[in-house]
């Protein structure tokens, strides 16, 4: 017990310093990026004074020494408060990607959640009927999406399902104009926007899963402690539910840890390309128009979480199985 705890504050304190190598390079990059964004903050118009203009970059501390810059950077990191957004006036950073990424949260959240479950399922069912007619379909099918591009299949599904055949709407997460609220219709409406982009994101990563859980399973069942469960007279399915699968679930963790941290990162093809008001949308949308207070309350928080969703990995698979190695 005394080593597991070593171990696990080992782990954290190497998550710390890569969050905190994060918080580096954050400040660091955006820094390097080309661009005015004052040409983005004020549209060009000959009314606007220099005098104005000088106003702004004092206001953002633009043209502040990069310690100044930093060090307020860094006070802000530590409260949370990456300052105002460039674009959008009188908005924090951190509050505008919040509000996106509540979308982004229902929308690969529920994608997310059917693809480990359909996922690991197709990847049981394989493994254990190897070779037969569902592993070779299963197989194909798997492989085929997962090397099709995300922004691909996902123009694919709006001109089919949108266009061709107007089943589904072609992207937002509502009707424009319309606001959620717990009702019937409003539940309704988000699910008819939710099919397309959530089928591509599903569709796209439930051959991962399958192919990583297939072939985790096929090792797990060549050990001699399924063959003696085999040989005490335990069903197939017994075999299968006490033994195997439990013992091939290890490779999985780390996984399914890599998709959570997936959710807060946001599919941002997807909800490019569906014009999905997640956080995906909302960084590539301050790209454009070199919002650096947003960008770098987005990729901090994206990266957070998957040092975060890796930490949490490393404990679980460390408390499944003590064989894993420590150092």
């Amino acid at each position: 017990m005394k080593n597991f705890r070593r171990i696990i504050l080992r782990k954290i304190f190497n998550s710390l310093l890569t969050i905190f190598i994060v918080i580096m390079l954050n400040f660091v990059l955006f820094r390097m990026m080309p661009g005015d964004p004052l040409k983005f903050m004020v549209p060009p118009n000959p009314k606007f004074t220099d005098e104005y203009l000088l106003g702004l970059v004092e206001e953002y501390g633009l043209n502040d020494p990069i310690y100044e810059q930093f060090v307020t950077y860094l006070g802000g990191v530590l409260t949370l408060d990456f300052g105002s957004s460039f674009i959008y006036k009188n908005t924090l950073a951190m509050d505008h990607v919040l509000e996106y990424m509540k979308w982004t949260l229902v929308l690969v959240g529920l994608s997310s959640l059917i693809m480990i479950v359909v996922g690991m399922s197709i990847g049981v069912i394989s493994a254990w009927k190897r070779g037969g007619l569902f592993d070779t379909g299963s197989l194909a099918f798997s492989l085929f999406f997962y090397a099709m591009p995300t922004f691909w299949l996902a123009m694919m599904m709006i001109i089919i399902f949108a266009v061709t055949w107007p089943v589904f709407p072609p992207g937002n997460a509502l009707e424009i104009g319309e606001t959620f609220h717990f009702t019937l219709d409003s539940v309704i409406d988000l699910l008819k926007h939710l099919v397309l982009p959530a089928t591509t994101l599903t569709l796209e990563s439930v051959g991962a899963f399958s192919l990583m859980m297939r072939g985790s399973l096929m090792d797990v069942m060549t050990e001699d402690y399924i063959n003696t469960a085999k040989a005490k007279g335990l069903t197939d399915m017994a075999v299968l539910k006490d033994h195997a699968v439990p013992n091939a679930m290890l490779p999985m963790v780390a996984l399914i840890a890599i998709s959570i941290a997936y959710i807060v990162g946001g599919a941002f093809q997807v909800e490019y390309v569906f014009n999905y008001p997640g956080v995906g949308w909302a960084t590539i949308d301050a790209v454009m128009r070199e919002d650096w207070p947003v960008l770098q309350a987005a990729f901090f928080l994206i990266a957070v979480a998957v040092v975060i969703a890796n930490l949490i990995a490393d404990v679980v698979m460390i408390y499944l199985d003590p064989r894993v190695d420590l150092g």
